[in-house]
């Protein structure tokens, strides 16, 4: 019987937690140095930034199918071990160029990481406590999510780059230290009889628009939050906040995240997906809004929690309606579509938006970013809310009529 909290659970959670710990920082981390070592602009340094999301987009296809021939074991040490071997030449790059190769090459070991360390919990949790789990993993990289930046600017307001690089591969390397003590059950392929002739899927068209909609959501949301992930560092600099400022953000964003969740899940189970969609994308807009005027600590903590607020309740909302649909349409490749989009929204964020600060500044970045995501609330209206599709009444009718 599989224990819960055993050895091998603990480390792989630890594991988990320090990866997206080192990909919170980096983000931050990768615009402030970019910027002081070669002189470039904010979207070139944005994009050298969101080169690490694109690496870890390039590797959902192809780390699945290897994971579905190597052990699993195998997979999470190999894959840490790029990690933190990847780590390393961020202060040897000699231009610019190849510290853009460095981020894409370390983001594609990252995505192999996170698919490998999220296969390993799913082997080393009961089936029982599946839905908890879930929940714990969600939390770690929320807490991450503040653990991270907070570093990054404790590095960037001491002027302390070169140590921030070494401090995320000192956490890489714990990473895989820890790899080693973890232990996973054999796998066991079943075959039943009729397996070998691939059966065309049945797709249902009607839930494959909805999740496509819910998907280009996800990509704005996606836009949005790479902005802040990015550049707040700088932004708190250029408003003559110090950087460290930016902490008090990432503090309310966290404590948001972990409050509305649970706010999310009734949204979603009692009044309807649209009462979360419409909220989720205000707040964002709100939030984007207090950022590009904020010039005060304080000011950065409310929209902190704000964005906090609108991007988990969002993220959520998306997730939870593209399973729905996706189980409904029987076309699993929907939540892979999910999470292209957002992670396109991550990683090329950065230089699309990043391109307005050398000529309009950080303030009107922001607003345009509040501006993508009011057109977030138009674009569902028009498409899945005008006609109510997504109220709880009408989704449960349609499940009972495809019954």
């Amino acid at each position: 019987m599989q224990k819960l909290w055993a050895r091998s659970y603990v480390c792989n959670a630890g594991i988990n937690f320090l990866i997206y710990v080192v990909y919170f920082m980096m983000m931050l981390w990768t615009v402030s140095y970019t910027l002081a070592r070669w002189d470039t602009s904010l979207s070139v340094a944005g994009l050298a930034s969101g080169l690490f999301m694109a690496g870890a987009l390039s590797t959902r296809g192809p780390v699945n199918r290897i994971l579905d021939k190597l052990d699993r074991r195998t997979m999470l040490l190999g894959s840490l071990g790029c990690f933190f071997l990847l780590s390393l030449p961020y202060l040897a790059a000699p231009g610019l160029a190849a510290f853009m190769a460095v981020r894409f090459l370390h983001g594609v070991a990252f995505g192999a990481a996170t698919t490998a360390c999220s296969t390993a919990a799913a082997a080393l949790t009961p089936m029982k406590e599946v839905g908890r789990i879930t929940r714990y993993y969600t939390s770690a990289v929320a807490a991450a999510s503040a653990a991270g930046p907070f570093l990054a600017l404790r590095f960037i307001d001491e002027n302390g780059l070169e140590t921030g690089a070494l401090a995320a591969s000192a956490m890489a390397l714990v990473a895989l230290l820890l790899a080693f003590f973890v232990q996973m059950p054999r796998r066991t392929v079943i075959h039943r009889a009729g397996d070998t002739e691939r059966r065309p899927a049945r797709v249902d068209n009607f839930f494959v628009r909805r999740a496509l909609g819910i998907a280009v959501l996800a990509f704005l949301g996606g836009l949005c939050y790479s902005v802040v992930i990015t550049f707040l560092g700088e932004y708190a600099i250029a408003s003559g906040l110090p950087a460290s400022g930016g902490v008090y953000f990432f503090y309310c964003f966290a404590f948001a995240t972990f409050l509305c969740r649970p706010l999310a899940g009734y949204l979603l189970e009692r009044s309807g997906r649209d009462m979360a969609v419409y909220p989720a994308l205000l707040l964002i807009v709100v939030s984007m809004i207090a950022l590009s005027i904020s010039s005060a600590n304080w000011m950065l903590l409310i929209s902190g929690f704000l964005f906090g607020a609108g991007y988990r309740t969002l993220v959520t909302t998306c997730h939870n309606l593209t399973l729905r649909c996706t189980f409904l349409s029987h076309a699993g490749s929907l939540r892979s579509i999910y999470f292209v989009l957002l992670d396109l929204g991550i990683g090329f964020g950065p230089f699309l938006l990043g391109s307005l600060v050398p000529d309009y500044g950080f303030s009107m970045m922001y607003l345009v970013a509040a501006a993508v995501a009011f057109f977030g609330i138009y674009f569902y209206y028009i498409e899945l809310g005008k006609t109510g599709k997504f109220s709880a009444e009408r989704w449960e009718e349609e499940r009972l009529a495809r019954q």
